[in-house]
């Protein structure tokens, strides 16, 4: 899996679902709002067009590249699922309590060696708050 942040999805695995599953829901307005002529950053275009069944198909996709069911697989599919969630619960979409405990419990038995460990630490402290809170 290639990364480029050290955020839970920032990685291509969880790019692809993502970008999958935006585009399968929004197809051609995704398209238009991706297009490198568009000034949007591509968190703002998710911000906008986030909502349940963008979740739902990115993970159809990701559980389709991984060849099974993503969370249950090794350390890069957990963390790639991680990633889509995150990236809706950025986007302010509502998720399950028992969606909400699965990334909790993935991203604090995280095991994975990063590229710059001390600045992921200090996201994944980030995300785990994010998540808690939205669970309480």
């Amino acid at each position: 899996m290639g990364y480029w942040g050290v955020k839970s999805y920032e990685n291509d695995l969880t790019h692809d679902a993502l970008d999958a599953g935006f585009d399968k829901v929004h197809e051609a307005s995704y398209e238009a709002l991706m297009d490198d002529r568009n000034p949007l950053p591509y968190e703002k275009v998710h911000e906008q067009l986030a909502n349940q069944e963008t979740l739902d198909q990115s993970l159809v996709a990701l559980d389709e590249m991984v060849d099974g069911v993503a969370y249950e697989l090794d350390d890069e599919s957990k963390l790639a699922w991680v990633g889509v969630v995150i990236r809706h619960v950025e986007c302010r979409l509502d998720l399950t309590k028992e969606m909400l405990q699965r990334a909790i419990s993935i991203l604090e038995n995280e095991d994975m060696e990063w590229p710059r460990p001390t600045e992921r630490k200090m996201r994944l402290e980030t995300e785990l708050a994010l998540l808690r809170k939205r669970l309480a």
